[in-house]
């Protein structure tokens, strides 16, 4: 009968044990969701809310207490989960931020576990300069967990002054803004002020990092303003880090809540207020040096950019600028492409820029602009098709072909019925990904002028992969005379041709493409008889009901 009930308890243990190791994996899953979404994603609430279901049963009536090694988490001296390598990072993450034991109490939240993965996310140092990761939970009124304590006794008096503190504040809050003008001289002696308010909430001497996470989850009005103005001032005061983690973080918080159609105006125009602010000329310089920073790992970059981005036209014309002086070859194409992820907000400047006197920096500006791709930029586009420089006006062709427009379609017109010998080709292709039908006519025009000799070949092959890449019917029978024709001199020439045909064909979804791809895939050319089984397949691959 002991047996028995022993084996039963050594069951019931096993199963507990399995149990907490499945909860801290969870939690595991909570820690990394915490470092990629902010509060309100429903990644970090999911992970929370399951992370809680796993603890809760236990945590029980008295709490559950895990001891934490450099290796491995312990519970009543067993072993958990010490097969899982996941458990085994955590144990250590756990152990270098000073975390030797952990007690979960039945009061615990999903709010206070989100809180307590947020605080326990954050590195050594910073965990240190914040007086340790339990005085920082503290500060957070988290009242469900408390970490490296043993005596009973002094976690309930911290949790009591807690709790008694958090119940004063939304008191005193919740008075303050339901009677703005009910102060009697007696009654304004007893109570906080709002800023003193703020100040006990955010346990005073807050880091930009706190305060970070205190306005992401800030839900009163009134604290969140006051939140805002700390925030901006703390960090003018704040020295940049390499990676300018917490400012990037203050950028697109932001911006974020500027942008909220659901949140209540008055937060709203704090939060893009404290965006403006934030975004002074040594701020957005000092994002660009760390934007060409070598040490920079990729996920860093696409922070910053993303934080360059929120500050609009203040980042637009300091990037102009810096890309103007800038050597370096690899900071130019990181500064070219942070500008064109800008998109609008970088379009004057970059236009400003088309007049100046070296050629390199009007050339990088039409590129950028080309990428951009307002069609509206083309009237400042068009006329550096005259530019001193064949670098610039190669440029401006491409540029033209990207933004579109009829502007930019009819200067690229003019050069291919002007057959401008330096510039045609690069018009020819740029009116291709333009995909307009107003070109069909001149480019069929040039395709089908008189020239035995076949000395403009590489303008006919560009006006033919125009016409493909347009891709309309009108084309087909010009198209179709290629592919039929025969020469007995210049074959090679001819055969070029004859194979740019088939393929221009094979973009062009009509019955009268198929037929004419179907007689030249059994021509006794093996080369176009190939290249034409090709586009045959490829455009009935696009059209099955017609064919």
């Amino acid at each position: 009968m002991h047996e028995v009930r022993d084996n039963h308890k050594g069951l019931v243990a096993e199963v507990r044990l399995d149990h907490a190791a499945i909860a801290l994996l969870a939690f595991s899953k909570l820690l990394k969701a915490v470092r990629f979404y902010p509060s309100s994603h429903p990644t970090v609430k999911d992970a929370s809310r399951e992370a809680l279901r796993h603890l809760s049963p236990l945590t029980g009536t008295r709490g559950l207490t895990l001891t934490v090694s450099k290796t491995g988490f312990f519970w009543q001296d067993e072993p958990v989960g010490s097969e899982f390598p996941a458990l085994r990072e955590l144990a250590f993450h756990f152990f270098s931020r000073l975390v030797h034991r952990l007690l979960l109490l039945p009061e615990l939240t999903e709010h206070e576990l989100e809180l307590f993965a947020r605080c326990a996310g954050k590195e050594p140092a910073e965990l240190k300069q914040a007086g340790g990761l339990q005085e920082l939970l503290l500060r957070h009124q988290v009242t469900g967990l408390f970490l490296n304590e043993i005596d009973l006794q002094t976690i309930e008096s911290q949790r009591q002054r807690v709790l008694n503190q958090k119940k004063y504040i939304d008191g005193e809050s919740a008075f303050l803004e339901s009677n703005p003008q009910d102060l009697s001289p007696d009654r304004a002696e007893h109570l906080l002020s709002p800023e003193a308010l703020l100040d006990n909430l955010a346990a005073l001497q807050l880091s930009p990092a706190e305060l970070l996470s205190q306005l992401e989850q800030e839900s009163s009005d009134k604290r969140y303003r006051l939140l805002c103005r700390k925030l901006l001032s703390a960090l003018q005061q704040s020295p940049y880090e390499p990676s300018m983690a917490t400012h990037c973080k203050a950028l697109l918080l932001l911006a974020l809540h500027g942008a909220q159609q659901d949140r209540d105006s008055r937060q709203r125009r704090a939060a893009l207020e404290t965006l403006n602010g934030l975004g002074s000329p040594e701020l957005v310089k000092a994002l660009i040096n760390a934007l060409c920073d070598n040490q920079q790992g990729k996920s860093v970059r696409a922070t910053l950019v993303k934080a360059l981005k929120e500050l609009q036209d203040k980042a637009a014309v300091a990037l102009v600028e810096r890309l103007a002086r800038e050597d370096n070859f690899q900071a130019r194409k990181l500064f070219s492409e942070t500008l064109v992820q800008l998109g609008e907000c970088a379009v004057a400047p970059l236009i400003e820029r088309l007049s100046d006197n070296r050629w390199y920096v009007t050339r990088n500006a039409l590129l950028i602009l080309g990428r951009i791709g307002n069609p509206k930029t083309a009237m400042h586009i068009r006329p550096y098709l005259d530019h001193r420089d064949h670098r610039v006006r190669q440029e401006t062709v491409r540029a033209l072909g990207r933004v579109g427009g009829p502007v930019a379609l009819k200067g690229l017109l003019q050069l291919v019925e002007s057959r401008d010998r330096e510039l045609c080709s690069a018009a020819l292709t740029a009116l291709g990904s333009m995909q307009n039908a107003t070109a069909v006519p001149p480019l069929l025009r040039l395709l089908c002028a008189f020239d035995p000799l076949l000395k403009n070949l590489e303008l006919k092959q560009g006006s033919i992969k125009a016409l493909g890449a347009i891709g309309d019917p009108t084309a087909i029978p010009a198209l179709v005379k290629i592919l039929r024709k025969r020469r007995f001199w210049g074959r090679e020439k001819h055969e070029t041709l004859r194979s740019g045909a088939a393929q221009a064909l094979g973009n062009i979804p009509a019955q009268e493409a198929i037929i004419a791809l179907e007689f030249a895939a059994k021509d006794t050319s093996p080369l176009l008889a190939h290249v034409a089984k090709e586009a045959l397949l490829k455009l009935v691959a696009r059209m099955p009901d017609e064919h």
